[in-house]
């Protein structure tokens, strides 16, 4: 199960597989949005927002409820139980130059309400050894789609991230955080009280401020050589607010500040790849929420051409779950004691099998 820095739901994936895993098969789907009041609560807390010990404590509460009930509401579709549900919990403090992060959601009560065992905190021993925790779904990539090397493949979720997988060895696997993928253009669309710019519309009404655009490609964190992870605390709703602040400086309007934070994200990303690309790829597969986005598909596939741009559906992973589909490997490989990390995507200084384990 992931629930990721957009802070709006959780996805599930069941599949089946073998660990060590030649391949993956999927399943069952399922998505269930969070209530209102937890959406603000979640993305409050990632902004660095000001809360009690006790807050978080019900919020983590809350979250296990949340992810309990998507957890047996999959269980239904499916002949058996599972043998290990994966959860990622909820992102609210990532700081990789401290080596410290936090994600919470009570395992325990997944655990405990669906009689099956969790694996949770997936990132904390990769931090222990020296890593930034992230990114981790690299490892996953590799096993799904190592077969098509070279290959890339690029999650839009609130950050994006790309995985390079230049041949069939994991040890050449090159994967980061490229800067934001819906987070920038999310918070652009909050300040007129939307969730998101739906459909791309706003951003494909309005027009690009290159001097803008060009302001904030010069932040550090673009020109930072991978590994490397980012989140809220970065490109949050300050962020999008400056972005909004100098387009309107600029005389642009609302609209020419959704099409600018689309243009950043699709730049970053075809930067990013241009950067670390060591062998050029033969297609970029792409997956997340962003998808769903056709102005920023767009200016992805422009960005990036001539690389054939194409979602993972294509190789049998659907695109709106395929982070909850990785998650779920590295839970497979942790039941079995087995790495289920990348130390060169995430600075470690070896292999960890990450991951507590809650009986029920």
């Amino acid at each position: 199960m992931m629930s990721g820095t957009s802070g709006d739901g959780v996805d599930a994936a069941a599949i089946e597989l073998d660990a060590p895993a030649t391949d993956v098969r999927v399943l069952a789907t399922v998505s269930a949005a969070y209530p209102r009041n937890v959406r603000d609560a979640v993305l409050a807390l990632g902004e660095g927002g000001m809360a009690s010990a006790a807050d978080i404590a019900r919020l983590h509460v809350v979250l296990g409820d949340a992810y309990a009930e998507t957890a047996a509401k999959l269980m239904r579709d499916l002949p058996r139980k599972p043998d290990v549900i994966a959860l990622h919990g909820q992102t609210v403090s990532h700081l990789p130059d401290e080596h410290a992060t936090l994600q919470i959601g009570d395992a325990a009560r997944v655990a405990h309400r669906t009689g099956v065992p969790v694996v949770n905190d997936l990132r904390s021993a990769d931090i222990a050894a020296g890593g930034q925790g992230a990114p981790l779904v690299p490892f996953a990539d590799h096993v799904l789609f190592a077969r098509y090397a070279p290959i890339a493949v690029l999650n839009i979720g609130g950050i994006a991230n790309l995985t390079l997988i230049p041949t069939a060895d994991a040890n050449d696997v090159v994967a980061f955080d490229t800067g934001p993928g819906n987070m920038v253009i999310d918070g652009v669309a909050a300040l007129i009280g939307a969730t998101h710019d739906i459909d791309g519309a706003g951003a494909r009404r309005g027009k690009v401020d290159d001097e803008a655009l060009a302001e904030f490609l010069s932040h550090p964190y673009f020109g930072k050589r991978a590994p490397k992870s980012t989140g809220r605390e970065q490109f949050g709703q300050t962020f999008a607010q400056r972005l909004v602040d100098v387009v309107t400086r600029h005389r642009g309007s609302h609209d020419d500040a959704l099409a600018t934070a689309t243009a950043l994200t699709a730049r970053t990303i075809a930067d990013g790849l241009a950067r670390e690309s060591r062998i050029a790829p033969t297609q970029l597969l792409i997956a997340g929420g962003g998808v769903r986005n056709p102005a920023l598909a767009a200016a992805i596939g422009a960005a990036v051409a001539p690389i054939p741009v194409m979602s993972t559906d294509a190789h049998g992973i659907p695109a709106s779950h395929r982070e909850s589909i990785a998650f779920a490997i590295l839970g497979a490989y942790r039941l079995r004691g087995l790495p289920n990390t990348l130390p060169r995507a995430t600075g470690a200084s070896r292999a960890t099998s990450g991951g507590a384990l809650h009986l029920p």
